[in-house]
């Protein structure tokens, strides 16, 4: 009778403390982004000047920094861009020492791919359809962690996956009002019912060894969430104005959408006790729902100033709506995704980037061809709870035109220090080093 006493209680100890870690991990749905959250646009030329391009924006890739710009194109093209990411966290604790440890990923994708179509009537104008590949979910890590609470004393070896990303068909269109002024749209089509899947899926494994109302005791839990079937519909809405030969000021809107996820959330345990119980005592648990993730609005505006045909310099002010951020689950409970709180105790900041970039050509009529030389650097913070995380970046590119082709390459270091990652790994701080390389190729016809 004592034995089955005690097995009674270890059971009810389990299973409030699987409850309870299982009410954190449905309830708290943080949506961790590894790119940099902050809605931006693609291409290796850009990218090589730091990604200051809303005033430039001569490019394919307009359509997804400021649509206006597309009405500079003045034949028919298309375009690809290529993208190699790697990611390093190194993580560690004042608190739990045994925290310390690094997390790396690596991935290469198609960023970015256009086909674009200048023609006239009455005025000039311009259609294009476009593919970008916008946020990027892939992150790993483990480390060890030593926990104690309500009788239970684990030594966790812990390990997080995180795969997936997020794309978006985009049809934009341009018209030139003016010879110096143009307006621009793009419509930004979010959907899984094309040539990719817009999800990202999050596993979370931990073994405990340890002692359980002082019974030996091992657990072995795996959490699962998978996100899937992302769907909404925005626009972004550019100007380009020519303020004079040397000065031009390009702005953008991306309009704040509504997107309708798939949820999909499964918990398993299996908890084995030593003597003098000798007992093994499994739980599993899932939900499933369909849940709604409110995206911000962002804006920003560009001052491009040509120097002559060869230099020109661009500095882009861009400001996201982090605080609008919201999901909703399907009880309609509201929950900030950046720090797990309920919207009406949420404070997270909104964050505005700077970025600054030049470019010089190196222009030979003789061969026509067109050898670039770009340079940029920025601030790109990351929204978090009662503050920002202070990201900064450099970037450098180059590449050659020659006739009816352009290949541009572009390399981008994005960095952090000291950066507080929340409930990710609690009481941890993070180095944090990204680095993309860009590659694009562009056909004129």
């Amino acid at each position: 009778m004592k034995r089955i006493l005690c097995v009674i209680l270890l059971v009810l100890v389990t299973v409030f403390f699987s409850s309870h870690r299982l009410q954190a991990a449905t309830l708290f749905q943080q949506v961790g982004i590894s790119s940099s959250p902050n809605p931006v646009g693609s291409g290796a030329r850009a990218m090589g000047m730091g990604g200051a391009f809303i005033a430039i924006a001569d490019d394919a890739t307009a359509a997804s920094w400021n649509p206006a710009g597309l009405i500079q194109l003045e034949k028919p093209e298309v375009s690809i861009v290529g993208a190699y990411f790697d990611r390093r966290e190194e993580f560690s604790s004042d608190v739990h020492p045994e925290i310390k440890n690094t997390g790396e990923i690596d991935d290469f994708n198609i960023n970015y791919f256009s086909a674009t179509y200048p023609f006239r009537f009455y005025r000039n104008m311009v259609v294009s359809i476009n593919y970008q590949r916008l946020y990027e979910f892939e992150r790993s890590f483990d480390y060890t962690y030593n926990y104690a609470s309500l009788g239970v004393n684990l030594t966790q070896r812990k390990r997080f996956d995180q795969e997936g990303f997020i794309g978006a068909m985009g049809l934009a269109y341009a018209i030139e009002l003016t010879p110096r002024l143009s307006l621009g749209a793009t419509l930004n089509i979010w959907t899984d019912d094309l040539f990719w899947d817009n999800e990202w899926k999050e596993t979370f494994t931990e073994h405990g060894v340890g002692t359980q109302s002082a019974v030996p005791v091992t657990i072995e839990t795996r959490y699962t969430d998978k996100y899937s079937d992302f769907r909404g519909v925005n626009a972004n809405f550019g100007l380009l104005w020519n303020v004079n030969q040397y000065v031009t000021l390009g702005a953008v809107v991306k309009t704040p959408f509504d997107a309708d996820i798939r949820h999909e959330h499964r918990f398993t345990q299996t908890t084995v006790f030593g003597p003098p119980i000798n007992a093994t005592v499994p739980g599993e648990q899932s939900t499933s729902e369909d849940v709604e993730l409110r995206m911000p609005l962002s804006y920003g505006v560009g001052l491009a100033w040509r120097v002559s045909d060869a230099l020109s310099f661009d500095l882009d002010v861009y400001r996201t709506h982090w605080s609008e951020y919201i999901l909703t689950d399907s009880q309609g409970n509201d929950f900030s995704p950046i720090d797990g709180q309920p919207e009406s105790a949420s404070d997270v900041e909104d964050t505005t980037q700077v970025r600054i970039g030049g470019e010089y050509l190196f222009i030979s009529q003789k061969r026509n061809m067109v050898v670039p030389l770009r340079a940029g650097f920025f601030y790109d913070p990351e929204p978090s709870y009662d503050d920002v995380k202070d990201f900064y970046g450099i970037a450098v590119g180059s590449g050659i035109a020659y006739k009816r082709f352009i290949f541009d390459m572009a390399y981008q270091l994005r960095w952090a220090r000291d950066v507080d990652t929340g409930n990710l790994i609690a009481t941890s701080e993070a180095d944090i080093t990204q680095h993309l390389l860009l590659a694009s190729i562009i056909i004129h016809f």
